[in-house]
């Protein structure tokens, strides 16, 4: 394992279109570009023409929208956020429904890691301080995550980063909760999910 750099997300770089599985890291250059992760696609199929719109926007209009981490030119883990607005329009996975600032709220997006050797090294963490830090220097005001589970061990073991006491070594809190689909019942083992929110003003 070499240096780890993590970098901001750029349209002259690789963006992220997939969730990372697996041991190996991700090497944009023998993939093949995909149209965007399930969670995007869920209610609203999208092709690839149509994410690099909007990233290309988001970066545009808003400066950033998340942050990936590299080792030797590959892709080990990313995390990215939208604003409210396009968090809305897109429907991805854990949008907001109460938010009372929509026009100052980002809401998660994605957070995911390649296993193995990379697994418990801090990188999630150091991914997600990034982005709250950029969110706070850019003066927004919330930071949305929705859709978190409780910790349960099948939680801990996707490598979507979503169990609550991760995201409550960052400050979030609960600011819902509500019950599981059957889905998630039957696969995680657990009754109940929730929303948290981030207050960036202090």
């Amino acid at each position: 394992m070499s240096k780890i750099t993590i970098k901001p997300i750029r349209t002259d770089e690789w963006l992220p279109d997939r969730c990372l599985n697996g041991t190996e890291p991700f090497d944009p250059k023998v993939h093949m570009p995909a149209p965007g992760c399930p969670g995007m696609n869920y209610f609203r199929k999208m092709d690839r023409k149509a994410l690099e719109q909007l990233y290309e926007h988001t970066i545009s209009k808003y400066g950033g929208c998340g942050f990936i981490a590299w080792d030797a030119g590959k892709v080990i883990a990313y995390h990215n956020f939208f604003p409210f607005d396009i968090a809305r329009e897109m429907k991805f996975f854990g949008c907001g429904e109460k938010t009372a600032e929509p026009d100052r709220t980002l809401v998660h997006n994605c957070l995911t890691i390649i296993n193995g050797d990379y697994s418990r090294k801090g990188i999630c963490r150091s991914l997600v301080k990034e982005s709250v830090g950029w969110a706070k220097i850019n003066g927004w005001k919330k930071f949305e995550v929705h859709m978190v589970l409780p910790d349960c061990e099948r939680g801990w073991q996707s490598d979507q980063k979503s169990c609550l006491s991760f995201w409550q070594k960052f400050g979030f809190e609960i600011s819902s909760e509500y019950e599981a689909d059957n889905e998630t019942r039957q696969f995680y083992s657990v009754t109940k999910r929730y929303s948290m929110l981030l207050s960036l003003d202090c």
